[in-house]
């Protein structure tokens, strides 16, 4: 589609082929390697209310009809993973279809820096039992990431760790302290791998991120330490200018880094 000049664009952006009465092929075997990049994708945010009562008004809601598009602009871009919208909205309870959609167009589906393990905040606001607090309610917050992990283990997915506070938040209280953070997040990152080693059994776990966005980078200064499996992926701070990139001596790491501006 590139090579005969078929913009990614082309429905998005009514980006309309130049229209040619003959194509050629030259004869042989062309072969274009992977990109070094092992992942590369979209976040649908700030979805609302453009991008959301754009797809409501078009195909009755941010459903599977409108995640072909998304889906095939993708790959057309040479990308090949999404974190879903997340504003309200539940990737995989929202419509079941769309999971299934993901898997068949080969998009390894994540969630966002603030849904951890491949449930969306939405789930947790229609399903959660007590408060969005990891020193108070532990417990209910495991049943709660292990039923995503579950739920999605016959899909190819790249899971988020750690976490944030309701809403997007800090999880710092006013009269906490970034240190005071540290030692938690450590615990729940250690839980979450925990739960994904027990709903994988035997097989090999899927690719983990935690995402160093806003707050969370200044865990890193304060000594928090991230399982060298565990991918680091930076962030820019919402003006375009990006905060961090990793250190040359840091770069042999298993998990590797990654980069959301």
């Amino acid at each position: 589609s590139e090579a005969i000049g078929v913009s990614p664009w082309v429905w998005w952006a009514d980006a309309i082929p130049e229209k040619r009465r003959n194509l050629f092929l030259k004869p042989g075997l062309f072969i274009e390697g992977p990109p070094k990049v092992q992942y590369r994708g979209l976040f649908i945010n700030d979805e609302e209310p453009s991008f959301g009562t754009w797809a409501r008004k078009k195909f009755g809601g941010v459903n599977s009809k409108m995640y072909a598009h998304v889906f095939e602009l993708i790959l057309r871009l040479r990308g090949n993973c999404l974190w879903p919208a997340m504003w309200g909205k539940a990737f995989n309870e929202d419509d079941p279809a769309s999971p299934a959609l993901a898997d068949e167009f080969g998009i390894v589906m994540g969630t966002s820096h603030h849904e951890p393990m491949l449930r969306a905040q939405a789930e947790w606001h229609r399903h959660g039992k007590g408060p969005w607090n990891y020193r108070r309610n532990a417990e209910n917050l495991r049943d709660f990431w292990r039923f995503g992990v579950e739920r999605n283990r016959g899909f190819e997915s790249i899971v988020t760790l750690g976490m944030r506070g309701d809403g997007d938040e800090p999880m710092l209280s006013e009269d906490e302290r970034v240190q005071d953070n540290v030692g938690l997040l450590e615990r729940i990152i250690g839980d979450q791998i925990a739960i994904l080693k027990d709903v994988h059994a035997g097989k090999e776990l899927p690719p983990t991120m935690w995402v160093a966005y806003k707050e969370a980078l200044d865990y890193l200064d304060h000594g928090l330490r991230v399982p060298d499996d565990v991918a680091i992926m930076f962030a820019d701070d919402n003006w375009g200018n990006v905060r961090r990139l990793p250190s040359k001596d840091a770069l042999g790491r298993a998990g590797g880094f990654g980069l959301y501006y």
